[in-house]
């Protein structure tokens, strides 16, 4: 049962259309009629609501995926849902877990983070833009994870991450070698870093790095996912799909 403040995905009976809104929020503007967006409060998962054309739409619980595809607004390149899984999974985060983020962007992946470190866990998130900041800001705010989140405009590279000591450092910026200095400063032996590269000599630079600046158990991993259409008779790959968008790096502090 959806309860007032909850995220709702609404998908078209019989229609490819989608779109996110939360119970309770009054009336939205679609592209399928408005919505009454109170008539969700007290309806059981899989209802149906019906817009102001007539449109059903059957009203599931959302993910925080799904509240970041549909509600956030875009202002600097993300980063894609299989690699902020990976990112995850890479950097062992988990409830509790203290991070520090360098590259905050739009908070797509800072949401992320922050949706596997609550209840008691930080992701303290860094960028030298303000207008990253404006709209990191507010996006975290929509999916209802600013309490987990610190923004902090600083350039890392030169200032480093202040006085903040972490579990993991996830680096998703242009130059993420010339952080790595102040990386170590802010991990304990062991400690995980995790870095996010678009491009091959990108992603060289930053594997010398490591290795040069001490870290151990370096590992370079691509991921790929390939879509097939769920018709039965017609089982077979999609003929369009994302294949590259970059390779994550992880390593640890050395001792």
């Amino acid at each position: 049962m959806f309860r007032r403040g909850d995220w709702a995905l609404l998908v078209e009976e019989g229609g490819g259309f989608r779109t996110v809104v939360r119970a309770g929020g009054g009336r939205v503007q679609t592209a399928r009629g408005y919505i009454d967006a109170d008539q969700l409060v007290g309806l059981p998962h899989g209802g149906v609501v019906v817009s102001s054309i007539g449109v059903r739409l059957r009203a599931l619980p959302a993910t925080i995926f799904d509240v970041i595809e549909h509600r956030f607004k875009l202002g600097a390149q993300a980063v894609y849902p299989k690699d902020a899984v990976h990112i995850v999974r890479a950097a062992g985060l988990g409830p509790g877990s203290r991070v520090a983020e360098a590259g905050t962007g739009s908070g797509f992946l800072t949401a992320v983070l922050a949706w596997f470190v609550r209840p008691w866990g930080v992701v303290y998130s860094f960028d030298n833009r303000v207008s990253h900041m404006r709209v990191a800001a507010r996006n975290l705010k929509t999916a209802g994870l600013g309490d987990y989140v610190e923004l902090q405009l600083r350039d890392v590279v030169r200032s480093g991450f202040g006085r903040v000591r972490v579990d993991v450092v996830v680096l998703d910026m242009g130059d993420p070698w010339n952080a790595l200095g102040h990386t170590w400063e802010v991990l304990g032996p062991g400690g995980r870093v995790v870095i996010f590269s678009t491009t091959a000599e990108h992603l060289a630079k930053s594997v010398s790095t490591l290795r040069s600046a001490g870290f151990v158990e370096i590992s370079v991993e691509e991921v790929a996912v390939r879509y097939w259409k769920p018709v039965p008779g017609e089982l077979r790959p999609e003929t369009f799909g994302v294949v590259h968008t970059g390779w994550i790096i992880s390593a640890r502090r050395g001792w």
